[in-house]
């Protein structure tokens, strides 16, 4: 089985690496009200124990060759702005799921757009999967923007239970299969 814990990816301004325990202080301080609102799984306060408790599972999820859990570091300061990872789906070994999320003062910046053919690029090779998909609450415009500019299409929209609210939230969908992948990245020179 793979081992994705050493996993290095670079952009021209982002570097995209495992996340480290070390990490947890930044993705901690990160954490805020206006970015937890939209994400399922990142309950607030999320503190440093929350932070580390997260790592530890999500590395080890990596070290299995199931989840690709990185940390999202400015190649010029050094500093973690947000976080991104791709996980296989339980049920489906030829599906994964996408999550992201950016600090408040890394929006705006395109940093996701940057990343995008990389991540999915890796994650398409590294486990093996034909679709990835991410959703968003029917109100995140901005995860929608996203998404599409990754070369995802709307799929459909369903019910998430989201532990970080203990609610179930109607959520849409997108996802890319390996094929347009492959035809989107040779169209944007990727």
């Amino acid at each position: 089985m793979a081992d994705f814990r050493d996993c290095i990816f670079e952009t021209p301004r982002l570097k995209l690496r495992c996340m480290q325990l070390e990490d947890a202080g930044m993705v901690s301080a990160l954490m805020v009200p206006e970015i937890s609102r939209w994400l399922a799984s990142w309950s607030l306060p999320f503190t440093m124990d929350k932070a580390r408790a997260r790592i530890l599972r999500e590395r080890e999820a990596a070290r299995a060759g199931k989840m690709l859990p990185l940390a999202v570091e400015e190649r010029d300061t050094g500093a973690i702005v947000g976080c991104v990872s791709i996980f296989r789906d339980a049920d489906d070994p030829k599906k994964s799921g996408a999550g992201y999320w950016l600090g408040m003062d890394a929006q705006g910046k395109g940093y996701l757009r940057e990343m995008g053919p990389v991540v999915l690029g890796a994650a398409f090779e590294m486990l093996d999967v034909d679709v990835i998909e991410a959703g968003a609450q029917l109100e995140n415009e901005a995860s929608f923007g996203v998404m599409r500019c990754w070369g995802m299409s709307q799929a459909d929209d369903r019910w998430h239970y989201a532990p970080a609210r203990e609610r179930d939230e109607l959520c849409r969908y997108f996802q890319i299969t390996r094929a347009t992948f492959d035809g989107f990245a040779v169209t944007r020179g990727v």
